[in-house]
């Protein structure tokens, strides 16, 4: 612990309410990397934005895929990441979730969303759209158009064509300043069991290349690291590592410590 090529890994620090209120700080920060994702479904011959926000519900196929991008949790008692989902289910009462120990990601389902007033269609909308990461679950006979439900994101498009034998096509359209990603690529076909995981991973690794592209973007890690190396700088106590371990095995009552009064 006290080895000679370590000394540089400790920094002792001058314990007070300042520093306590910090660390609690620290540990309120999210130490996970997070990612929001809509979820569209599209009927056979809807082509309009309101036909397809007002979707309560999907075909059982689209169904099966929804609960499989993750667990469905209670909105009221989540815990974990929302994504700007409400407790007071005006955005639904439940959402699908998934989550590792480095990742938080939460599905913006439109079928999950109150849909019975232009009210709840706007506020749909509005989720919906802002997201980076659309995925489209498409039973029309046409190709899906991105204008068709306008926004300013959905920076990457996912979209599931059901095909026969339960297998799915499935198309990527992004914006051409997008960096690749994968697994899945444009033109891919797939089995229904292996279509839930990886539409995941795919949302996963497409939402962290449209941020990679943001201006001053830190990953939530780097972000820890450097509120962590602020703590130290700001409270760093003046004191070699000999001095701190010959208090420790052989106090003198002569030599204050931090925190421990008068001498």
């Amino acid at each position: 612990m006290n080895s000679w090529d370590r000394r540089k890994s400790f920094h002792l620090l001058k314990k007070n309410f300042k520093l306590l209120r910090e660390l609690k700080n620290l540990d309120s920060r999210k130490c996970r990397e997070t990612h929001k994702i809509a979820v569209f479904y599209i009927g056979e011959g809807q082509e309009d934005k309101c036909s397809i926000l007002s979707n309560s519900a999907g075909s059982q196929a689209y169904e099966d895929f929804v609960s499989g991008l993750g667990w469905e949790v209670d909105l009221a008692t989540h815990c974990g990441f929302m994504g700007g989902l409400q407790r007071n289910g005006s955005t639904g009462l439940t959402a699908p979730y998934y989550a590792t120990s480095t990742v938080e990601a939460i599905f913006h389902v439109s079928t999950r969303m109150p849909s019975d007033s232009d009210d709840c269609l706007t506020k749909k909308l509005r989720h919906l759209g802002n997201d980076e990461v659309h995925i489209v679950w498409s039973e029309h006979t046409r190709d899906y158009r991105r204008g068709i439900i306008p926004t300013d994101f959905g920076d990457v498009l996912i979209i599931i064509y059901p095909m026969k034998n339960h297998m799915y096509f499935i198309q990527i359209m992004k914006k051409p300043q997008v960096p690749f990603f994968g697994p899945l690529f444009n033109g891919a076909i797939i089995t229904g069991m292996l279509l839930p995981s990886l539409v995941r991973a795919t949302c996963i690794n497409a939402s962290r290349a449209v941020k990679s592209r943001l201006t001053l973007y830190q990953s939530f890690y780097e972000e820890r690291a450097l509120y962590l190396e602020a703590i130290v700088q700001n409270h760093r106590e003046v004191m070699t590592f000999e001095d701190f371990a010959s208090q420790v095995f052989s106090p003198s009552p002569g030599y204050p410590m931090s925190g421990t009064g008068e001498k």
